[in-house]
């Protein structure tokens, strides 16, 4: 054989050996499985396919390991069993349990470490079996918050820029929508949204979602409460002062009214007039026993009736009591007193 001929045979074995182990690699990443879990609980992944499970009887050993790449050719050994054993493993990595009833590894209490391409060998007494899997773990998204960033307003236009935002969650995705579908139509798919409003549009209601491969949660905003169609009508200090306004009159024209009125009744106590007191004169006259002698010329020295004088006071008013009549005088110095000259006896 020539030195071309060799050659030629030594490049064609390099050529096999390359094809055999791309198509190794190849083999091994094909059929790889995506499976995408909650971080922070405990969850269980299939190692191998339905058909493989099934044929799990027939294998004599179990292998699983894990690789951060599925380039790296050195793998971290995750779980060993030989299944005549049954009873025992041989490995099992900490924070893992398997499940031989139904070929389930399960993860407790995952993490953010726990992640990558899961590698299971099934070796037979003729044949080696493998499957492969790659897992991803995802915090759940919070439900946003939207928040205003600026707006302007001019001519009753309103111009402002919103952002949704989340407190925890990753690999989030951002979409929004206008509720009813009305115009201006929105095209926006990151966590900020600018619009240009107006008079017509404030009160549409915008629907911020997040959403990551296993939770997503909405928010809705209405321009509404930060733009306003009618500046002059709507703008509340106005209404605000008036109202204050007429509180401060109200409070003065009460104030007053309740002064004239206490005045009104302290002039009408200080003139209201007292009831005085009305003194009566009751004249009674009382004659002494014995005769009465006359004398014609000259009257005598000392009247022979003595007079009393009693005072009295007007009874009160109320309550009003009946007045009992004087009895007529039947007195006979009483009659002396209210005879006329005329009527005296001449000497």
């Amino acid at each position: 054989m020539d030195l071309k001929g060799l050659l030629s045979l030594n490049f064609l074995l390099f050529l096999s050996l390359a094809f055999e182990l791309s198509c190794g690699t190849g083999e091994s990443l094909m059929n790889c499985q995506e499976v995408t879990k909650q971080l922070g609980g405990n969850l269980l992944l299939p190692l191998a396919s339905e058909g493989i499970s099934k044929s799990m009887n027939k294998s004599i050993h179990i292998l699983v390991t894990k690789s951060e790449s599925p380039q790296k050719n050195v793998k971290r050994k995750i779980m060993s069993l030989s299944l005549p054993e049954r009873a025992s493993l041989r490995f099992l990595e900490n924070g893992y349990k398997f499940h031989p009833e139904n070929l389930k590894l399960e993860i407790l209490q995952s993490k953010k470490e726990n992640e990558g391409w899961y590698f299971t060998t099934l070796e037979e007494n003729f044949s080696v079996r493998h499957f492969c899997l790659q897992l991803k773990l995802f915090e759940q998204v919070s439900t946003p918050e939207i928040k205003v960033l600026n707006w302007t307003q001019e001519n009753g236009n309103c111009s402002l820029t919103l952002a949704c935002e989340v407190e925890r969650g990753d690999h989030v995705a951002y979409s929004w929508r206008e509720e009813t579908g009305a115009d201006p139509p929105v095209s926006a798919n990151s966590s900020h949204l600018h619009l240009s409003l107006g008079p017509q549009h404030v009160h549409n209601v915008y629907v911020c979602t997040v959403s990551n491969p296993i939770s997503n949660h909405s928010q809705t905003f209405t321009p509404g409460s930060v733009c306003m169609p009618d500046l002059p009508e709507l703008r509340p200090w106005g209404l605000y002062v008036g109202l204050s306004s007429g509180a401060v009159i109200g409070v003065i024209l009460v104030f007053k009214v309740a002064v004239l009125l206490l005045r009104r009744r302290g002039k009408a106590n200080h003139y209201q007039p007292t009831t005085e007191a009305k003194s009566l004169t009751i004249y009674a006259q009382v004659q002494k026993s014995g005769s009465i002698q006359k004398k014609p010329d000259a009257p005598s020295a000392q009247d022979p009736c003595t007079t009393i004088y009693v005072a009295a006071t007007e009874p009160v008013p109320e309550p009003v009591q009946p007045v009992k009549p004087v009895p007529e005088p039947t007195d006979f110095c009483f009659a002396l007193r209210n005879r006329s000259p005329s009527q005296s006896t001449p000497a």
